[in-house]
């Protein structure tokens, strides 16, 4: 399988990540909600839990909310993107280690794992919308880190450029295929 086609494969069966980030906007506002009421211990547990949730979530969405197949077996992206999880996990985990240290920094230093992650998924979709999806998350991020005023921000910022980013990925890809060309099985 060539490159190309590896990652036409990952978009159809993931409406171009679309719904990932859909989802992961709307772990971000729970995690969101849960520090404003709880503090940020609770809004980050709220965050790594709803985060292992995010890939079958989406997965269910794309499957019957938009009639996707899974990807084809053996497609190297579908690699590619669980092998970043362990980048992802490696940040969560600086971030959890700052939570008794640097409360403030904890959420600025997740998104920071999270937004550095969205560049690799260029590389899985094909698609350079995912180079300024990180970009964005993660210069949200670094203000939170260099900025702390900012910090309490972070996490609303982060959903709502995900919630954003991951609608119009999907209409777009809608638009690529058209609603008829569903391919589930």
């Amino acid at each position: 399988m060539i490159i190309t086609d590896a990652q036409a494969d990952l978009r159809r069966a993931y409406v171009g990540g679309g719904p990932g980030a859909i989802v992961s906007g709307l772990v971000w506002l729970v995690a969101g909600v849960a520090t404003a009421r709880y503090g940020t211990a609770a809004g980050f547990v709220h965050l790594f839990i709803g985060g292992m949730l995010i890939f079958p979530l989406s997965k269910l969405v794309c499957r019957f909310g938009f009639g996707r197949a899974n990807e084809m077996s053996g497609n190297p992206g579908g690699t590619l993107v669980l092998e970043s999880t362990a980048a992802l996990i490696g940040g969560l985990c600086v971030a959890w280690l700052l939570l008794p240290l640097r409360p403030g920094m904890v959420l600025p230093v997740a998104a920071l794992a999270v937004g550095t992650r969205y560049v690799l998924f260029q590389s899985a979709y094909g698609d350079r919308v995912y180079w300024l999806l990180g970009a964005l998350i993660s210069v949200v991020a670094v203000t939170g880190v260099l900025v702390p005023a900012s910090q309490p921000w972070t996490v609303w910022a982060v959903a709502v450029i995900e919630l954003a980013a991951g609608s119009l990925i999907s209409l777009a890809d809608l638009r690529r295929t058209g609603p008829s060309r569903s391919t589930l099985h």
